[in-house]
């Protein structure tokens, strides 16, 4: 579920999701109903999505980006001005659905090869599975506080301040916090 902190943010953020969506669906040539079957969630949910009555869980917008073939951050990023200041704590804020997770979308770019920057916020709980991005996607993850357990499905590594992993995220991988107020930099990179 989308977490902005208020009910106007959250407001705002649903509205450029909706925007996002519908334009890069009808960009592609999708019907409704082709999209939500390629991403495999209801023609109902995603036409509330489009019509700006919807509040997606990470799942959800990363199917929906997964079948539309971009980057998480085309969904939820709104317009970027000249020059984009992003003060602490006031990037989109997406959370987990089952697990103690949350990511903070920073910035993203839509040029030659695309990236978006996010700093996750976790909790010990049930780690988090995450379905394979869009083919090429790289994650790079660097600890800033707090240990995680990161990777590909069945490589998972475990990590503390300072480490810096990088896996395909175009697989199946997984993230599990081990200490309360793990906090890292995300950097999902895509050719």
């Amino acid at each position: 579920m989308m977490n902005t902190g208020s009910p106007k943010d959250a407001a705002a953020l649903v509205s450029v999701v909706a925007q996002n969506i519908r334009s890069r669906r009808t960009a592609r040539g999708l019907s409704l109903g082709e999209l939500a079957a390629l991403a495999g969630v209801g023609k109902s949910t995603l036409s509330m999505l489009e019509a700006g009555k919807g509040n997606p869980s990470i799942e959800t917008l990363l199917a929906i980006a997964a079948a539309l073939g971009v980057p998480f951050g085309h969904l939820v990023e709104p317009p970027v001005p000249r020059v984009r200041v992003v003060r602490a704590g006031e990037g989109i804020h997406v959370d987990a659905e089952e697990s103690r997770m949350h990511v903070e979308l920073l910035t993203s770019s839509h040029r030659r090869s695309s990236f978006e920057l996010y700093v996750l916020h976790a909790s010990p709980g049930p780690a988090h599975a995450a379905n394979p991005h869009i083919d090429g996607a790289v994650e790079h993850l660097l600890i800033l506080e707090g240990r995680l357990r990161v990777g590909p499905d069945g490589g998972e590594v475990e990590l503390g301040p300072g480490d810096l992993a990088s896996f395909a995220g175009d697989a199946a991988h997984r993230y599990e916090a081990l200490e309360d107020g793990t906090r890292a930099v995300m950097l999902m990179e895509y050719t």
